[in-house]
């Protein structure tokens, strides 16, 4: 589940974007984002990321959304 709060999104981990074509982003946005990120908490390529953000398959978005949440990491939609 995303926050729908948008005063949220100020206090949030990770914002969440849907993207033309239906890819997602996903921009680690707190410290503890981002060194979890670059500790390998989440798998991906070189080549997802653009401009700080790792595009996401929207077919795994979702369950990637709801693991992060159950680590902890607060999301919000951009």
């Amino acid at each position: 589940m995303i926050v729908e709060d948008p005063c949220a999104k100020d206090e949030a981990d990770f914002l969440v974007a849907k993207m033309p074509g239906g890819i997602v982003a996903l921009t680690p946005i707190s410290a503890d984002a981002n060194k979890a990120c670059a500790a390998g908490i989440i798998d991906y390529e070189e080549w997802q990321v653009i401009g700080g953000s790792i595009m996401v398959d929207p077919r795994l978005a979702d369950d990637l959304i709801c693991r992060l949440q159950e680590d902890g990491f607060t999301v919000a939609e951009e």
